[in-house]
């Protein structure tokens, strides 16, 4: 089962050709792609483990001796190491704020009234609405604030914040008095807003693995009783996708304070979301006293 394929133009001893990449299930803190290239034809899998220094590569067709194959596997090796550490660690705070700025959002289709993306968000809220009342709700990572208008039409009291500079220019006129400027590990907002809900559709990915932390100090902070986040796993081709790790991953950085869970009767829309095993909607709640860590 492959979470998604990706096409590379790579070019080797003066020979062009596409390289494709697909994959990305993972296995514990192992992640397991499949490559091909049709410039020698040479093809095989790739493993990211965090134990060890770079992606393991083995060679399952092709003549793993040739001179072309280890300029191809250089390659490979260097469009991997990214995911491959976890996190794209040097990634500064300031390129961060300057990705998201300008067409990003536009060019995204999170700020241009996009059939399709409106259509996502009221599925994801359809399931978050069967879950229970969600009170009064936080969306981080806004954009222009389709989740937010989508959740204030059903008569929910819901706010946003997005680290987007210029939010102002892109936020959708009839919600843009809820919608603040703010990071993940700082957000506009604090207890006495007293939101029950926190969102977090498509967002965490995007946080630098420094600031997961502090981010999840921000939701105790605020006071939130539940945490719903739609996470991707493996798109590492995506602009904006610096943190990539397993979900089991994802538990631990929210343990002890959140937990996640799978509501009775609510299992299937939780775990799989969506049929994309790439992507999963998790939610955790409160803990009411903390575990020792």
């Amino acid at each position: 089962m492959r979470m998604f394929e990706v096409g590379y133009q790579v070019e080797v001893l003066g020979k062009k050709g596409l390289m494709r990449v697909a994959g990305g299930i993972w296995s514990g803190d192992a992640c397991v792609f499949e490559f091909a290239e049709s410039a020698t034809g040479l093809a095989g899998t790739a493993t990211c483990d965090w134990r060890r220094p770079a992606p393991a590569i083995d060679v399952l067709e092709g003549n793993a001796e040739a001179p072309a194959t280890a300029a191809l596997l250089d390659q490979l090796r260097h469009l991997l190491m990214p995911f491959h550490r976890g996190a794209f660690a040097d990634v500064r705070d300031e390129d961060l704020a300057a990705l998201y700025a300008g067409d990003y959002h536009k060019n995204q289709n999170y700020a241009v009234d996009s059939t399709a993306e409106t259509a996502f968000k009221r599925h994801v809220l359809d399931q978050l609405l069967q879950l229970g009342a969600p009170g009064k709700v936080l969306d981080a990572g806004c954009s222009a604030g389709e989740v937010v208008r989508q959740l204030r039409a059903r008569g929910i009291d819901a706010w946003g914040f997005d680290l987007c500079a210029d939010l102002a220019r892109i936020a959708y006129p009839e919600v843009a008095a809820f919608l603040r400027q703010g990071r993940m590990d700082a957000m506009p907002f604090g207890p006495e807003h007293g939101f029950d809900t926190l969102l977090a559709l498509d967002v965490f990915e995007h946080v630098p693995e420094r600031a997961i932390r502090p981010m999840v100090a921000e939701f105790v902070r605020l006071g939130v009783k539940r945490v719903v986040a739609h996470i991707a796993l493996v798109e590492f081709h995506y602009a904006g996708h610096i943190t990539l790790r397993p979900l089991s991953w994802w538990d631990r950085q929210l343990a002890p304070w959140f937990l996640r869970v799978a509501p009775a009767g609510q299992a299937n829309a939780v775990q799989g979301f969506g049929s994309d095993p790439s992507r999963f909607l998790r939610v955790y709640e409160l803990v009411a006293v903390p575990a020792v860590c």
